[in-house]
């Protein structure tokens, strides 16, 4: 049977303050939409390895609010540089030394 782990305490131990700050208004600018940390950041902190690319899936609200609109709203608030791609529902913010990469859930075909 798969274990459940509740990664909370890997991110606050094995990710950098700034980061699980950034990750902590992340959740809260989210205003309700679901958000997710992803990728190999996920897969490192299960690892107990160190991994700073945060990738984050964010799902979009009925309004059609989407990643790049949550990437914008925390550029305000990080001072951050925002290339956002409207076709694909995705976007990287860039700031300090850090950066993360945000997609709006989706299906492919």
């Amino acid at each position: 049977m798969a274990r459940t782990v509740n990664l909370a305490s890997r991110i606050r131990d094995g990710l950098p303050a700034e980061l699980v700050g950034f990750i902590e208004a992340t959740t809260a600018a989210s205003e309700g939409r679901h958000v997710y940390l992803v990728g190999g950041v996920v897969r490192d902190l299960l690892l107990h390895r160190q991994n700073l690319d945060l990738d984050i899936v964010v799902e979009a609200d009925a309004a059609g609010s989407d990643a790049a609109d949550l990437a914008r709203q925390l550029a305000s608030s990080t001072g951050g540089k925002l290339t956002s791609h409207p076709k694909f529902g995705t976007a990287k913010l860039s700031w300090r030394k850090w950066s993360g990469d945000f997609a709006t859930n989706r299906s492919e075909t």
